[in-house]
């Protein structure tokens, strides 16, 4: 199954594709990606530093503020309908895709 669903949203990986509250949210690769692996194991926290590595690898340096920067711009666009936030940040250790986050 190419589709999932977490909280108000539907993500097509084949068609990659982002749908929340019926509304179609336009995303970047790499905000894509970080998406796609956050919502591998929705709840979990995932540091920078594996964040880092799924999405930009091991063969280029980036550093580890280039993924709170991303974060910013996938949450931005997930949250552009008003809709509640569904990225939790965790101080000092990374970020969670959680259906009660704040923050």
């Amino acid at each position: 199954k190419s589709t999932k669903k977490f909280a108000d949203m539907t993500v097509d990986f084949d068609k990659k594709q982002v749908v929340r509250s019926s509304r179609l949210v336009h995303l970047g690769p790499t905000e894509f990606r970080l998406l796609q692996i956050l919502l591998s194991e929705p709840e979990r926290v995932f540091s920078r530093e594996e964040l880092l590595k799924a999405v930009w690898g091991d063969s280029i340096y980036v550093e580890d503020r280039t993924v709170d920067v991303h974060i910013k711009r996938l949450r931005q666009a997930l949250n552009l309908g008003g809709e509640d936030n569904i990225i939790r940040t965790v101080r000092s250790v990374g970020y969670a895709l959680s259906e009660n986050a704040k923050r």
